[in-house]
């Protein structure tokens, strides 16, 4: 029981920093110098100053969600007020000095099922896990965000969607600027050519081009992750679940098809071999081509078995409610090892 010795970490600026975290403290202000010193003067000054204002705009928007996201202690709020009373804090100096947020994280509905973490050694909410890595519950855990070194609940969890779409936003203005420039330097009449080379003092287009290009390549590299992320998310908020919940129904959903697939396998073993005891050669070769049909290119209607209650060939739903985006709540939920509650486990 290493962990319950262990401290606790508050939020996402806590070390030992992840180097994923680390990244985005260098990524992140490059992506903005890059656009204002590189990007901007390069544009007709009528288009440069509104886009530099709105690239600007959701540059802070997305360090600023972020940043909450990363500060905000998702714990769970008895968690919270069991470890105030263990540190005889004062609640009142605590509501004082967080403008009243401290007041309204310790507060839960008693009426709420509840469940004993025998790491944290207390009652927490039914929604609550323990994640080892922050050694807490987390209040109605989503997973742990390894880019933001924390977990992601329900007190930071409106935070980390916003950081999300900010972020979605001021990349694809920025891409689309790129873009927009690359194309007028070949194919304009020369003018953005003319600012690029008076600006850098250069005699040729290509560094320019082939800078941009680097940034650009990595901005459809990260817009294409973070929209997949989003779109996850969207897909979550429209069912009412949470990742976790996704991962442990699709794992579920796994479980059942590998049962079911396996019995399958069986059923066609036996009906083969009893095929054979009959000379009944049709069949055997209609139940051999029919399961290799099935197996190499998802094939059904050719096998003469059928498998019971088929599941959903993506194994990413529930009665027909699911996503097409698994890969990125396994993404999200790699660096988020859970420790499960009593009946959970």
């Amino acid at each position: 029981m290493a962990d319950s010795v262990r401290t606790a970490r508050i939020n996402g600026l806590v070390p030992p920093y992840t180097p994923s975290q680390i990244s985005t403290w260098f990524f992140l202000p490059l992506l903005v110098l890059e656009f204002l010193f590189f990007v901007s003067p390069i544009l007709p000054l009528a288009a440069s100053i509104p886009c530099s204002l709105i690239f600007c705009g959701f540059s802070a928007s997305s360090a600023f969600f972020g940043y909450m996201a990363t500060t905000l202690d998702p714990s769970d709020p008895r968690l919270l007020h069991a470890n105030n009373n263990n540190n005889n804090i004062n609640n009142n100096d605590d509501d004082d000095n967080n403008g009243g947020e401290g007041k309204l994280r310790h507060h839960w509905d008693p009426q709420e099922p509840t469940k004993q973490c025998w790491i944290c050694d207390i009652q927490v909410g039914e929604k609550s896990m323990h994640c080892k890595f922050c050694n807490k519950c987390v209040d109605n855990f989503d997973h742990h965000c390894m880019w933001l070194n924390t977990c992601i609940g329900k007190a930071n969890y409106p935070y980390f969607f916003r950081t999300m779409v900010s972020l979605s936003i001021m990349l694809f203005i920025q891409a689309a600027i790129h873009i927009a420039l690359i194309l007028d330097i070949y194919l304009g009449n020369g003018a953005s050519e003319k600012r690029a080379e008076d600006w850098f003092q250069v005699n040729t287009k290509i560094p320019v081009v082939v800078v941009m290009g680097v940034f650009l390549l990595f901005n459809l590299i990260s817009l294409s992750l973070i929209s997949q992320l989003l779109a996850f998310h969207l897909k979550l908020q429209r069912e009412g679940i949470t990742t976790y919940q996704f991962i442990v129904r699709d794992n579920q959903n796994r479980r059942e098809r590998t049962r079911k697939e396996n019995d399958l396998k069986l059923r066609r073993q036996m009906a083969i071999g009893k095929a054979k005891e009959e000379g009944n050669s049709s069949l055997v070769v209609r139940l051999e081509k029919g399961g290799l049909l099935r197996n190499k290119c998802g094939l059904t209607f050719c096998d003469p078995l059928k498998m019971e209650e088929n599941v959903d060939e993506d194994n990413n739903t529930s009665n027909g409610n699911g996503y097409s985006n698994t890969q990125a709540a396994n993404n999200e939920t790699t660096s988020s090892s859970v420790h499960m509650d009593n009946e959970e486990d």
